[in-house]
This record gives structure tokens, sequence and C-alpha cells, in this order.
């Protein structure tokens, strides 16, 4: 009897001994950081899954504050998995059907998917995506329906944000479009500020649960140099004037000389920046051009590079005159024609215009003149002026694509390599570029360039973007000086004597009460088998007005068919611009303007 009751005792202390263990080890795995974590995870996995919430993108506005690009929320609509039941199936089927247009067959294969309870196999779901952008008044005839009829409960939504261009093409080129990352112009070249990192976290997968949204990260938002008001009518300028005169093409340019800013830059084609990215860009075909495959750019103001022809003659009238070679009042006896490094040169009608002075030569736009004021400043001049006006590079305006061709000149000989078929500088290079042939610059980099002649000889940098707004501050964008390629009184000579050119020859290109500069620029169009005949492009630099320039425009109209010379398709445009812009800028007309600060 007392053995048995000692083997009792001995039984139960090694109970209570293995229970304290026991218990003891479950203390200690709960009491573990590395227990926890794991827990956590498997619960997460069991009865959560992870949501990303994509990060708000930042508005894009005019600079006077009217949206360009934003968001709007839109809406998908779907069914519950977990709470189709044989009962309500078909009215759910019926009422979304119903509701969006759709087939009622495709709506019943998404509501009958089936639904998995285990919730780490791959084919799980709860939420079964039907429609997408969906809109809010849909959203609102569903919550409104399902107060009435508790089988409609399964059907439920999820917001997102699509980005939306109110004015659809306006400023489309300069915009530039989103679809997961930014492309082209201001959506592309900010896409990295516009855009911020996204937020996840983890969703109940119980229907019923409350979902705590965390806070989204916005990006931050970029108000633009453009204002709308300018840049929609230089659109509907811009377009009229192609329709009106044949052109394949057309770009124009407004620019305050004095910041760099630009006020507006409309080229063609523009496409709805509300479709499909697909779509968009199918607005912009490839084309055959002279036996290659050419993408249309999607903004040819800076995209494209093409031969400006005679609106170049400025940079060679400023080298001459800064360089001290030439006076406004020398004269040159132009005979019409002049042989230089192999090639014969002759005056756009081939004529012969006797003596001239510098303002006459620039009035009629005589290539042989202005061969001969190249010379005057010698090669070495010439062409260190033309690089001080930064001819040989891009302007690195803050729009995405910006596109350059290789200079031929002095210091850079050989730019498309040792071939000995490929292009080369040579000495008589320096006739042809005198005029503007034999060059390929993009708009943006010509009306930047000139711009320095409109403000004083100083070159300021092009810039699309006048602030930047992030988490509720604001931060200016301050105008740079590039280079100051001529002296002030030079760039006033040089602005002088293109007015003068304009009043004598009673252009097109005047507006009444504005005195204003101007020059125009015809230029043949080159191929692989030479410059083809009938075919040029048709550009126009202007601004004023004369004594304090607020503006400065620059137009490029391509293969014009009404007429082959700018003096009669371009000049008429940049009249009917100047008088927008007066208006629209509220700039008085110079009579006026003087007798105000007179009276000061």
């Amino acid at each position: 009897m007392r053995r048995e009751k000692m083997r009792f005792y001995f039984v139960g202390i090694a109970i209570i001994l293995f229970s304290i263990t026991i218990v003891f080890r479950l203390v200690q795995i709960q009491t573990d950081p590395v227990f926890h974590e794991i827990s956590e995870k498997v619960g997460n996995q069991a009865t959560y899954k992870p949501k990303d919430f994509e990060a708000v993108r930042g508005n894009i506005y005019d600079r006077w504050g009217n949206l360009l690009a934003g968001n709007n929320e839109v809406y998908e609509i779907g069914v519950n998995l977990n709470q189709i039941t044989e009962s309500n199936k078909n009215e759910i089927v019926n009422f979304i059907s119903s509701l969006t247009g759709l087939n009622r067959d495709f709506v019943r294969t998404r509501v009958e998917i089936p639904y998995q309870p285990e919730p780490l196999k791959e084919n799980y779901a709860v939420f079964s995506t039907i429609y997408r952008n969906a809109t809010e008044k849909m959203v609102e005839e569903i919550s409104m329906a399902q107060e009435t009829n508790r089988a409609l409960y399964p059907i439920t939504w999820n917001g997102r944000l699509e980005r939306t261009y109110p004015d659809h093409r306006l400023g489309a080129n300069v915009l530039g479009f989103y679809s997961s990352v930014g492309f082209f112009g201001v959506e592309g070249f900010y896409d990295n500020i516009l855009s911020t990192v996204e937020t996840s976290t983890f969703i109940s997968m119980n229907p019923y649960d409350v979902m705590e949204i965390p806070d989204i990260p916005h990006g931050a938002s970029v108000i633009l140099t453009i204002d709308r008001e300018i840049q929609a009518r230089m659109e509907e300028i811009l377009d009229r004037s192609i329709k009106n005169s044949g052109s394949s093409s057309g770009t124009v340019i407004v620019m305050d000389p004095e910041t760099g800013e630009i006020l507006a830059m409309a080229t063609t084609p523009r496409a709805n920046l509300n479709q499909p990215s697909e779509q968009i860009l199918a607005e912009y075909p490839t084309l055959n051009v002279d036996g290659y495959d050419i993408q249309t750019p999607f903004n040819r103001a800076i995209m494209q590079t093409y031969e400006p022809g005679s609106v170049f003659k400025v940079f060679t009238l400023a080298a001459a005159l800064d360089s001290g070679a030439v006076t406004p009042e020398t004269e040159f006896l132009d005979t019409g024609v002049v042989n230089i490094g192999g090639m014969t040169i002759y005056n756009w009608d081939y004529g012969a215009w006797g003596y001239q002075d510098m303002t006459g030569c620039m009035q009629h736009s005589l290539n042989v003149c202005l061969v001969w004021m190249a010379q005057q400043t010698t090669t070495k001049t010439f062409y260190e002026y033309l690089s001080s006006f930064n001819i040989d590079r891009k302007t690195n305006i803050d729009m995405d694509g910006e596109a350059s061709f290789p200079f031929l000149s002095p210091s850079n000989p050989t730019p498309f390599g040792s071939d000995p078929n490929a292009p080369r500088w040579y000495e008589g290079m320096i006739g042809p570029h005198s005029f503007g042939q034999g060059v390929s610059v993009t708009p943006i980099r010509m009306i930047t360039s000139i711009a320095a002649i409109a403000n004083d000889g100083r070159m300021m940098a092009p810039h699309i973007q006048k602030a930047v707004v992030q988490d509720g501050r604001i931060r200016y964008y301050n105008p740079k000086i590039v280079s100051t390629p001529i002296k002030p009184e030079t760039a006033h000579t040089i602005t002088e004597m293109l007015a003068v050119s304009l009043e004598k020859e009673a252009s097109d290109a005047l507006v009444e009460g504005y005195r204003l500069a101007g020059k125009t620029g015809t230029a043949e169009i080159p191929s692989r088998q030479g410059y083809v005949a009938g075919q040029t492009n048709a550009s126009f630099v202007g601004w004023g007005p004369v004594d304090d320039p607020k503006f400065i425009v620059y137009i490029w109209l391509e293969k014009p068919q009404s007429s082959i010379w700018s003096s009669v398709v371009v000049s008429p445009v940049f009249s009917e611009i100047v008088e927008n812009l007066v208006i629209l800028m509220d700039i008085p007309p110079d009579k006026i303007r003087m007798e105000m600060a007179s009276s000061q």
C-alpha cells in the first residue's frame, strides 16, 4: 500500500513538472519577438491581402492658375464573390447589365467566378471587377438601389484616380501625357516631381470589416509660364494658317525675351490627351521621308530640326556689326552672284541689286551681301559668334525630347566621323551658313538665340516652368542668363535696322500703332538627292514693341502650297498674332505708351 502511494506521488510530481515545462515554453514562445513577426505575417496572409495605393499625381496649371492637367476620380464596379448566392445572382446580373450597358452573359461570367475560401490558394478571389471607368452617378444609383434591395448588397465599387486634361487638345504638345509614367513635354520632363512613391497596406478579406485608408502622398504641382488664352489663340491662328496656305505642318512659339518664359507653343498635330495612350500615339504616325521612316514629332517646336533659311541672317548681321566689320551705313555693290569654295551663290531672285547699305541688304534679303558680310567678319570670328549664340547646342528647355543636329564648323569639322562620304566642314561653307543653308536647328533654338537681340544682347534660358508647389510651399523659377553674345548697342542697332526694313518694304507683317522688328526666311528643303524643287520652309521671326520688347514670335510653316515665299504666307500670320498679343497682354499702342511715360 505504501509503495503504491509512493508511485502515485512520483507520477504526480512528474506530471506537474511536465506541465510547468510546457507552460514555460509556451510563455517563452509567445514573448519571443521572432514568433510575433512570423505570427503577424501568417495572420496577414490568412485574413488580409496587400493593397497598393497609388500616389496622387500633381496638377499642371497655366500661369494664371487655370488647370491644364489633373486627376478625376473614376470607379470600378464589381461584386464580392463570397456574397454571391443562387438567390441573388440573377438579380445582380440584370442590375449591373442595365446600369452599365454590358452584355448579360459577360456580367454573368464575372459574377460566377468560383469563390475559394482558402486564402493561400492562387485563384482566391473576393472582389471581381466587372466595369471600369464608372461615373459617380452610377455609384449613386447602386447605393440607392441597395437601400431598398438587400439582394444587391454584393455589388461594390473601388475608386481610383485617372489623369485628365480639361481642354483635351489644348497645349497637348506642351503637356505631353501620362500613362503609368509621363511621356513627352511637361509630363515627361517633370515626371519625377509630379509623381511620388506609392504607399501600401493590408486590407481585410472580410467584406464587413471597415478598412482604414492610409495617408496617400501627393506629388508636386507645376505652374507653367504658358498663358492659356494666348495658347488657345495661337493654336487657332496656326490651324487656320496651315489650312489657308496648304502647309503640311506648322509651329508658333511666343516668348518673353526678357525672361525666357514661353507664353505659348503651338504645333501640329495635337492629340486629344484624354484618349488611351495607343490612340494618342496613333495621331503621330510614322512617315517615309526621303527614304527614311520617321516618326511624326510629338512637338515640332523642340523635337524637329530644319534649315531655317534667311531668318538665320540676323546672326550674320550681328557678328558683322558687333565685331566692327561693318556699320549700318557700309555700302556693298551687289552683283547678284558670288563664287566661294567652288560654289556659285545667287540672290533669291537671281537679280543684281546694285549699291546697298546693310539695312538694304537685310530688307531685300540678299544672299550675296550676307556672304560678303561673313567674309568681312572673317571665318574664325564668324563661327565664334555663332557659337556664342549657342547655335551648335541644345537650349536645354525643361521639356522632354529636345533634339539637335550636328553643326559643321571649324571647331567641329567632322561630327559624322571619318567616313569620306560623310559631310564635313570646309572653308567655303561660310557662304551657305551666312544665310541659313546647311544649318539644321529647332524652332526653340532659333527663337532663344534671336531673343538675345530683343533683350539688349542677353540670351535667357528658355523655360516652361514658372513655379513648383509642394506641401503648401511655392518655389518660383529664377530666370537665367545663358550668355551675352553681343553688346547692348549692337542689339539696339539690329532691332532698328530690322524695323526700318519692314517699314520700307511695307510688309504684311506690320501692325498699325506698333513698331515691330522682324525677318522673313524662305528655305529650300534638302534631300539625299539635293534640294527639292518647289518645296520650301517658310519662317518668320519678329518682336516688339521695338523700344521695349514684350514678346518675340517665331513662326514656321512647312511646305506651303499657296506660295513658297515667307513674305507672302507667314508675314500676315505674324501680323495677326501681334494684333492678338497686344490685346491679350494689354500692351497699349506706342503713342499712348510714350505719352504715359512722359507724364510720369
